[in-house]
């Protein structure tokens, strides 16, 4: 297959305004057009994404797998996103930072127009792959979240806490999602009161 122009830069720039660049397309180049497509809020679909880079659906199926899997790694990238900024914005000392950090991830992402959009229009694929244990989004914000609570506690509490991280994620993200599901808005403030009680029953 012939080389291929290819754009960089951030979903920011414009694309006319990219400097080409001659050469094979790659995963992340597949990758980063998914994400500008669900920034958008547009359909992501391999076979559009195999037009636009020149490339076989059935690379792009070699290089993710399926369409659920790369849409996984596209929010797997946009929660690294989340969880970097609200860790550098969140506020407080022990356990209030750890709490601020839970709130501003929640604020962060309800809000978010594009993933509401996919809860919208595709539930049963937006739950699992937001809820789902062995996804990228829960993956990272167990990462993350652990990261924010070795920052404030002894290495002792820390590790006497790994096993209520993966709980305050899966209350969060299920009281967070799944209710905007049913068409309520979720309440942050309970998972930050969950996750608060929790703290506590780990302290000293």
């Amino acid at each position: 297959m012939s080389d291929t122009v290819l754009y960089c830069g951030t979903v920011s720039t414009p694309r006319s305004q990219r400097e080409p660049i001659i050469r094979r397309p790659r995963p992340e180049d597949a990758l980063e057009l998914a994400r500008e497509s669900f920034l958008a809020e547009e359909r992501v679909e391999l076979a559009t994404l195999a037009t636009q880079i020149d490339i076989s659906q059935a690379t792009l199926y070699r290089w993710f797998g399926s369409r659920e899997q790369l849409i996984d790694q596209v929010l797997g990238l946009l929660t690294d996103e989340f969880t970097s900024t609200a860790a550098v914005e969140a506020e407080g000392e022990g356990d209030e930072r750890v709490l601020d950090f839970i709130r501003r991830v929640m604020a962060l992402t309800v809000g978010f127009a594009p993933v509401r959009n996919l809860v919208a229009k595709e539930p049963q694929l937006a739950l699992r792959l937001l809820l789902g244990e062995g996804q990228a989004v829960h993956r990272g914000l167990v990462r993350a979240l652990g990261e924010c609570i070795a920052e404030s506690r002894s290495p002792e509490q820390a590790r006497a806490l790994e096993g209520e991280i993966d709980t305050i994620v899966q209350v969060g993200t299920a009281l967070e999602w799944a209710t905007l599901v049913v068409g309520d808005e979720p309440r942050l403030d309970r998972v930050v009161e969950i996750a608060r009680a929790l703290l506590a029953a780990h302290r000293g």
